[in-house]
């Protein structure tokens, strides 16, 4: 009976984060809000998170998403038309804006995987985001990559399988959100002076602390 919950639990996870995703996809700017909604959640442990966390997670940093989210409109959203555009009408290409729109919707994919992480930890300005996300990069270059070569797949999946385009809507923000969360706990290892296992071993301390 216990397995069977589990599955269940997962099953109720999987399906609600993926009409989440359509949704806020399907409404354009609520998309990036939600994904930063997802980091908070996935953030959590499986045994304590709860989807109120998403909106939890959106409502305590709106400030600083509201310049966000136009950002990266204009470092995703606008490349991809431009590049649509592009491969439909081919006697109309520019190879100069073709290709400062891969460029822009590299640097959007880049902050789509950091920026949730910062937000969710952080109380950061724009420009500080903006600082800290470039800086995410290189905590992790393998996780980076990972996390960068899932996000293609996303992509990917939307215009050449888009039956891969569902489950992906759930396991891209859980396994990005777990890469970014490790690369988030260098930075802040470093900074404390300590290192990652030491940061999570007090950590579960204080939260055994809080629970009794």
């Amino acid at each position: 009976m216990k397995g069977l919950r589990i599955l269940g639990d997962y099953i109720l996870e999987f399906v609600v984060i993926v009409l989440l995703a359509i949704v806020s996809i399907a409404t354009i700017i609520g998309f990036l809000p939600m994904m930063v909604g997802f980091a908070g959640y996935f953030s959590n442990k499986k045994d304590v998170r709860v989807f109120k966390d998403i909106f939890v997670t959106i409502g305590g940093c709106w400030k600083t998403l509201i310049p966000y989210t136009i950002f990266q409109l204009i470092m995703i959203l606008v490349p991809v038309l431009n590049i649509y555009y592009f491969n439909t009408h081919i006697d109309a290409i520019n190879p100069l804006f073709l290709g400062v729109s891969y460029v822009a919707l590299v640097i959007g994919g880049f902050y789509l995987m950091t920026a949730p992480m910062i937000l969710v930890n952080m109380d950061v300005t724009f420009f500080q985001l903006l600082r800290n996300g470039f800086v995410m990069l290189f905590a992790g270059p393998v996780r980076t990559l990972i996390s960068l070569l899932i996000l293609a797949a996303v992509f990917l999946s939307i215009s050449y399988a888009p039956y891969l385009t569902i489950p992906l809507l759930y396991f891209a923000p859980l396994f990005i959100t777990g890469f970014m969360k490790e690369n988030f706990l260098y930075l802040k290892a470093k900074a404390l002076g300590t290192n990652v296992y030491e940061l999570k071993n007090n950590s579960e301390k204080d939260d055994y602390s809080n629970e009794k």
